[in-house]
């Protein structure tokens, strides 16, 4: 290809939308004013002009600069110099001070050592060290035992227990030698508020209830010092019994101040009625000792921060041989410790009054009202109480006096048993036994005895005071003959059955009368069946016919069953029947209970009327007798009816 042609085709290949071809002809055309041959002509060198002229201006700005470089190369060797001038004058001075810095930095280091040592020995004397002012007012009995004591004494416990924190690192002679000494401080306050509150008890009022909060303060505190607290808690109680036992002897005879208002009630005044005045005793007893309970309630166990229970048991923290402390239970061993001084003019005055009575009716009343108060103080006090003994050991006293009454009055009634009534009503002893008796079960039925135990432990009351006067009407009933002697103990019996039905713990004892009863009504009914027999005629024709054997003999050729032996029998059963009910009431006429003597007189017909069935089969069957009916006309259905 020919150089126009390549030429040619550059042209045409070159793109004229390019950025720097547009470029160029902008600066083309801001350049060339016309398009001449000259201008196009003149191009070239025109640029070539510019261009030399800006590169020597270019050059001239260089020289200008290298100028200037020149001159800061200059600058940088003069402060290059001094640098280094500087740097030997700083390291001279610096070998010269080192030495002085050295010192002034272990000083500081030293400084800041002593003022830790200082804080910490200030922090030290503040918490374990208390101040001789403070001492005085923990140890001093001429100090008042105050807001300030208790919190001087609350510090004091607080260094004592840090000690374990120095015993426990490598301060232990400062534990041990400060460790001592607060034990001697908290004795000495410990004494000191032992004696406090033994001064404060000497004038405490239980009665009122509006108790100093710092004595309950200080018993919570002391509480934690049982030896001390315990002693405290006697000398207490010793108080508490000559105040409880003169108030005994007041509501016994009344007090000065109510004799002289004219409102005394004494109790002495009741004492001609053993009931009341055992039971108002008793009373007073119960009313103090409720009384004592709430008043002790409030000074040692009312509310739960201060309650004297966590003082307790912080000071057996320290005695893990003793054994859990229970506040309840504690309070009521020193409720019944208390009343102690109580309990023998009490139980001297009780057991007077019950021995002083041969009434064994009133000696068991008595013995039921100290059932209930024992039964009431078990609650209260607990099983361990010696006011509950005593008032046990009471009951026991009482029954063992109506015990020994009522075997004095059976001993006098067994000694001189009279004859059997003429009616065969039960005796008179026994009407009066049951009277007593009844009156035992009205006293015992309102007693606080388990339902469940009741019937068990009256049955002993039933022996002494039922079984004996039984036991001589038994002797009064062998005196006499059948069936006297069986209606009589039917009486007797039914006498007792009707006493004891009325309660409901009798009814074993209600159930054995029955078996008892039912011996004498069997031998009722033998007796009115046997009546019946022998006045209807029926028992020969029986008596044949047990030894009769119908294959061996024919009925007819029995002597007793011939047609005329039969019409005499059968006219005489027609004679005793109509009036067979009235004759057997008659038998039974003395016996105290119609109900009863129409049951066996009823028994007695039904099995008359069943062996009547047997002799009328015999008589009537196909081996009986001819033409039966003619000389025995009754039926069975007849003869029942009959003595219905």
């Amino acid at each position: 290809m020919d150089p126009f042609s390549q030429k040619l085709t550059s042209v045409l290949s070159a793109s004229y939308s390019d950025i720097d071809i547009r470029d160029a002809l902008l600066v083309l055309d801001s350049r060339l004013a016309q398009n001449t041959p000259d201008s196009r002509r003149l191009l070239r060198l025109n640029a070539q002009a510019d261009v030399i002229q800006t590169n020597a201006t270019i050059v001239r700005e260089f020289s200008k600069i290298a100028e200037q470089l020149k001159q800061i190369g200059s600058t940088l060797n003069v402060m290059s110099k001094a640098c280094q001038d500087m740097r030997q004058h700083i390291s001279a001075a610096s070998s010269e001070t080192s030495p002085i810095l050295d010192e002034a930095s272990a000083l500081r280091v030293q400084k800041e050592q002593v003022q830790v040592k200082e804080r910490l020995l200030q922090a030290f004397v503040e918490h374990f060290i208390v101040s001789e002012e403070d001492i005085i007012t923990l140890t001093s009995s001429t100090e008042p035992v105050d807001d300030r004591f208790f919190q001087i004494l609350s510090r004091v416990k607080s260094i004592h227990a840090d000690c374990q924190v120095l015993l426990a690192n490598e301060n232990q002679r400062a534990g041990l030698e400060i460790m001592e000494q607060m034990s001697k401080h908290l004795h000495a306050a410990f004494q000191k508020l032992y004696r406090w509150i033994q001064r404060e008890f000497k004038h405490l009022s239980l009665e009122n209830h509006q108790v100093n909060a710092g004595i309950r303060r200080a018993l919570r505190i002391l509480a934690e010092r049982p030896t001390l607290f315990q002693s405290c808690l006697d000398f207490f109680s010793d108080a508490r019994q000559k105040i409880l036992l003169q108030s005994f002897f007041d509501a016994l005879t009344g007090s000065e101040q109510e004799i002289s208002n004219g409102t005394a009630k004494p109790i002495e005044l009741y004492a001609h009625d053993p009931l009341r005045y055992i039971g108002d005793m008793l009373a007073w007893l119960h009313s103090t000792t409720v009384s004592e309970q709430e008043a002790l309630e409030i000074l040692f166990i009312a509310g739960e921060d201060s309650s004297i229970a966590k003082g307790i048991e912080t000071g057996l923290a320290s005695e893990p041989w003793e054994e859990g402390y229970d506040a309840r239970q504690s309070l009521m061993m020193l409720v019944d410790k208390n009343l102690e001084s109580v309990c023998r003019p009490l139980k001297s005055r009780i057991e007077q009054a019950i021995a002083s009575h041969e009434d064994s009716t009133l000696a068991y009343r008595i013995a039921n009202l100290i059932n209930f108060y024992r039964i009431t103080f078990d609650k209260i006090l607990g099983k361990e109480s010696n006011v509950l003994e005593m008032i046990r050991s009471m009951e026991q006293f009482a029954l063992r006096q109506f015990q020994h009454n009522l075997q004095d009055h059976v001993r006098q009634v067994q000694a001189d048993l009279p004859q059997a009534p003429q009616d065969l009503s039960a005796p008179d002893f026994l009407h009066d036994a049951l009277k007593e008796l009844r009156l035992l079960m009205l006293s015992y039925d309102s007693s606080l005895a388990p339902p469940t135990e009741k019937e068990a432990d009256f049955m002993s009351i039933l022996v002494e005071a039922l079984d004996p006067y039984l036991q001589g009407c038994e002797s009064l009933g062998k005196d006499l003959r059948a069936p006297s002697s069986h209606i009589f103990m039917v009486n007797c019996y039914l006498a007792s059955k009707a006493t004891l039905e009325q309660f409901s713990f009798t009814k074993d004892r209600v159930r054995m009368l029955d078996n008892s009863l039912e011996k004498d009504i069997s031998a009722l009914v033998d007796h009115i069946h046997e009546y019946i027999l022998q006045s209807s005629g029926l028992r020969p024709l029986l008596r044949a016919l047990d030894d009769w054997d119908h294959k061996i003999t024919p009925l007819q050729q029995l002597a007793i069953f011939t047609p005329q032996s039969l019409t005499t029998v059968s006219q005489n059963l027609d004679r005793f029947l109509p009036s067979a009910h009235i004759d057997a009431q008659y038998q039974l006429q003395r016996l105290s209970s119609p109900k009863t003597v129409a049951a066996i007189i009823q028994k007695a017909a039904n099995w008359f009327v069943d062996e009547f069935s047997i002799v009328d089969q015999a008589i009537t069957g196909s081996d009986g007798v001819e033409f039966s009916r003619t000389v025995w006309p009754r039926t069975v259905e007849e003869v029942r009816v009959l003595l219905s």
